[in-house]
């Protein structure tokens, strides 16, 4: 694959990534109970939506930093950021993959929340064959 076909793919990545986590986030954070019924995860508690609107901040702010790594790539061409990003944030959806999918498998968590360990499991896959295979260009 040519190098300017990865650039774009790895901005498409970084925007798909961001734009998904920071709208997920959003919808945890504002519409709590919206947000749970379109990923089939059954109504909790109103006493739990706190905690709910607490994961939010946080996918929120994974998605967040997708999306900041992007503008020095397009003002100057700089792609250490995307590396640090793709990096810190496999590492954060591998551990949130591994702990849905057991809290899932035991019951702690409904099989609604299938999309979270698939997602993250998913894109932790990719972001690492992507670092892996070098595709992020280096800094001059």
């Amino acid at each position: 694959m040519r190098y300017k076909s990865k650039k774009r793919l790895l901005v498409a990545l970084c925007l798909f990534a961001g734009v998904m986590d920071a709208t997920s986030g959003s919808l945890l954070m504002l519409l709590p109970e919206l947000a749970l019924k379109l990923m089939a995860v059954p109504a909790v508690a109103t006493e739990s939506w706190v905690f709910i609107r607490f994961i939010g901040a946080f996918v929120f702010s994974v998605g967040c930093l997708y999306l900041c790594a992007l503008p020095p790539v397009v003002a100057a061409n700089a792609w250490s950021r995307v590396a640090g990003v793709l990096s810190a944030t496999a590492w954060v959806r591998a551990v949130i993959c591994v702990f849905t999918t057991i809290a899932i498998a035991t019951g702690a968590l409904s099989p609604g929340w299938w999309s979270v360990p698939v997602t993250d499991g998913l894109l932790a896959v990719v972001q690492v064959w992507v670092l892996w295979k070098g595709w992020v260009p280096q800094d001059d």
